[in-house]
């Protein structure tokens, strides 16, 4: 049995590019697949493809271990065009979800790209736009004006382009006016402290907010922990990536479906507790409340409205899903009078079941009512 590990070659002396040219050869390169999910309603929109070099020693080693040796030479522009190829091999038989490969500095700024993504299209009969380039602020910047040519093309033909470990580098905005971007992916270094560095939370946050601003999609990557999932949903962040969901698997081992326990998009959310004693509601933010209402907002998107009008909750706390149902419920300001009307929206809204109702949908009838 294989094991999996993180292991660097043995031999000191090794020649990296006659390594991977090797591997390459005897097919010791194998795809894992990780599902990029939709949070709050369980459905998987797609996957990132994931290299792992399968030794004959049976030690797989990781990326890290390999990919740096490599990088910058004529051999890891073999290896994108193998994983491009193998990726939309995999994408067709799985039929709808989106792909996303990783392509390195030496790769984006050379018009062979766009052969190579062309090539792999046509051979799979894969629609172009359900696949996603992504790039590190690294490699972009190795060349950015090459780049943003190659990038081009490929957006012209509906390849999507995703900035990954967004602000981690020191350009980032620069990258956001400049290079055809689709969607920006936040480093899990941001995503691993929002719950307990105030620092990290609020970063998280402004990216989600400038993407959404400028039309991109966001997906936090690294997510472990149901705690950094609310918040992510919470702040109005669609998608995540990370061990709470699925590990990187083969295809083979890849889930069809993930559990609606991981996905409940009520969480404390209602129905209201008997018990909740009525909170006083500020006037300005249950007019707020009130005309979000009124539009057919979801509780997320009052939140986030709150939140970035600077106002707190009566604890002085940020807003979340959850606080908005309770404001809700406690303000017959923000409802004009009428508890059934606040009943009637959080039940078409897919919030919560209605008072006086223990149940609440799974995530997967919540996704199939909203689709």
């Amino acid at each position: 049995m294989q094991s999996m590990r993180s292991a660097r070659p043995e031999n000191a002396q090794h020649d990296p590019q006659r390594e991977m040219s090797a591997a390459l050869a005897a097919d010791e390169l194998l795809l894992y697949f990780q599902p990029i999910v939709v949070l709050g309603t369980g459905r998987i929109r797609g996957v990132e493809a994931l290299v792992r070099w399968h030794r004959p020693d049976g030690i797989v080693l990781m990326p890290d271990d390999f990919l740096p040796a490599v990088a910058d030479t004529p051999v890891m522009r073999r290896l994108t065009a193998w994983v491009i190829d193998r990726a939309c091999a995999q994408a067709a038989v799985w039929d709808s979800w989106t792909m996303s490969v990783n392509i390195a500095a030496v790769d984006v700024v050379q018009p062979a790209l766009v052969e190579s993504v062309d090539e792999s299209l046509w051979r799979h009969n894969l629609p172009p736009e359900r696949l996603t380039v992504e790039l590190t602020e690294h490699a972009a910047v190795q060349g950015l004006a090459a780049a943003t040519d190659v990038l081009q093309e490929l957006r012209q033909r509906g390849v999507g382009v995703a900035l990954d470990d967004f602000g981690t580098g020191y350009s980032s905005l620069l990258y956001l006016r400049d290079l055809p971007v689709t969607e920006v992916k936040i480093d899990r270094t941001f995503v691993n402290g929002v719950e307990g560095r105030e620092d990290d939370a609020a970063i998280v946050h402004s990216v989600v907010m400038l993407a959404r601003a400028v039309g991109l999609g966001v997906v936090a990557e690294g997510v472990e922990t149901l705690g950094q999932a609310r918040y992510l949903q919470g702040i109005g962040c669609t998608c995540a990536q990370g061990y709470r969901y699925a590990r990187p698997a083969p295809a083979s081992a890849v889930p069809v479906e993930l559990s609606s326990a991981l996905f409940d998009p009520y969480w404390d959310a209602g129905p209201p507790d008997p018990k909740h004693s009525r909170q006083p509601v500020p006037h300005v933010v249950a007019t707020t409340m009130a005309t979000l209402v009124a539009e057919g907002a979801s509780l997320h998107t009052i939140a986030a409205a709150l939140n970035s009008e600077g106002l707190l909750t009566a604890q002085h706390k940020r807003w979340t899903a959850p606080a908005v149902a309770r404001a809700l419920h406690d303000s017959p300001e923000a409802t004009s009078g009428d508890e059934n009307r606040i009943r009637r929206y959080n039940g078409e809204r897919g919030e919560w079941a209605g008072a006086g109702s223990n149940r609440r949908p799974s995530a997967f009838q919540a996704d199939a009512r909203t689709n």
